[in-house]
């Protein structure tokens, strides 16, 4: 309890200071969260699958990332990459341990190198989210892959309805889950005194956004906005492992308002409200003929679900396993 503290990362055109904890909650006996909080590398993976299973997979996660720090700002490459090499390691370590159902989310945001010009890229699968507090308001900037959220999206149940749905548990993603998982990418706008959090369902699924964007909007700094996150938890029946992340971003005042810091637009329509689903080529920036800027996607609404040849894909649900 306690005791969490600011850490700092600066460069040339931005500015990081975050914190971060992780807690275990009041009813399971094993923490299956595992978090990385380094310069320019923020992540949280939940694991599922009960013991000996989804800390493991969560953990995996979160040491192939910590195999990148020395990276950042990440080249687009490894960005790319990620889920698809942590997804084979989660399943070859199942498949080698005899470990059925291991599984694990990813939210997480890195620092990345795209076309020349840094950017915050958040990639999610699952049902960790990613929220910002902006002077726009706060908003989650993720989109959950799991059946309450479809159910919420085709209009069956509202998002009140969703928080104590029996189904509420249930995801349609996962890291570990299959051979393929289709992650969901989106580039942090360059805007002033932005404030992220990063958290798994058990925050999430027990503090109403109204709660978190008040403790986003009022706290000092990163650390006693993720005290107050995990002590409001606390405060209730903290059913599942909790894990906060909170980043301040603060971006050099030359680049307020200069939307290519983070990355060029979609060309093909200017109202998108993506993100998208994967990678989208884009035209090479102005500046140089070699580098191509491979991230377009911008916050907004739901990812489409369109398969690799153009087919409608089912996602299948994958149940989260309680201890």
């Amino acid at each position: 309890m306690g005791g969490t503290s600011v850490r700092t990362f600066e460069r040339q055109h931005v500015r990081l200071a975050w914190a971060a904890r992780t807690d275990v909650g009041k009813v399971r006996r094993l923490n299956e969260d595992s978090l990385i909080a380094e310069p320019g590398l923020f992540a949280v993976a939940d694991g599922m699958g009960g013991h000996a299973a989804g800390d493991v997979a969560s953990r995996l996660v979160v040491e192939h990332l910590q195999s990148l720090s020395d990276q950042v700002p990440l080249p687009l490459e490894a960005v790319g990459e990620l889920v698809s090499v942590v997804n084979a390691t989660v399943r070859e370590h199942a498949h080698v341990a005899g470990t059925g159902g291991m599984g694990t989310t990813l939210v997480a945001a890195m620092l990345v190198d795209n076309a020349g010009a840094e950017s915050i890229v958040v990639v999610n699968v699952g049902d960790s989210r990613c929220y910002v507090h902006d002077a726009d308001g706060f908003r989650v900037l993720t989109h959950d892959h799991s059946v309450v959220q479809e159910l919420v999206d085709a209009g069956a149940i509202s998002a009140e309805e969703a928080r104590s749905h029996p189904e509420r548990n249930v995801v349609t993603r996962a890291i570990g889950a299959d051979d393929h998982v289709v992650p969901d990418y989106v580039v942090l706008e360059c805007a002033a005194n932005q404030r992220l959090l990063l958290c798994s369902d058990g925050v999430s699924g027990q503090l109403d956004e109204a709660v978190l964007g008040d403790v986003l909007a009022g706290a000092p700094d990163a650390a006693q906005a993720v005290e107050a996150i995990i002590g409001r938890v606390l405060e209730g029946r903290a059913p599942d492992n909790a894990t906060a992340i909170v980043v301040d971003v603060t971006w050099s005042p030359a680049l307020l308002g200069d939307i290519d810091a983070t990355g060029p637009r979609p060309q093909d329509d200017p109202e998108i409200t993506g993100p998208r689903s994967r990678f989208v080529p884009a035209s090479p920036p102005e500046h140089g003929d070699s580098a191509t800027a491979l991230i377009t996607a911008v916050p907004g609404g739901r990812p489409s679900e369109d398969g690799p040849d153009g087919e409608v894909t089912v996602p299948t649900p994958i149940f989260e396993v309680p201890q």
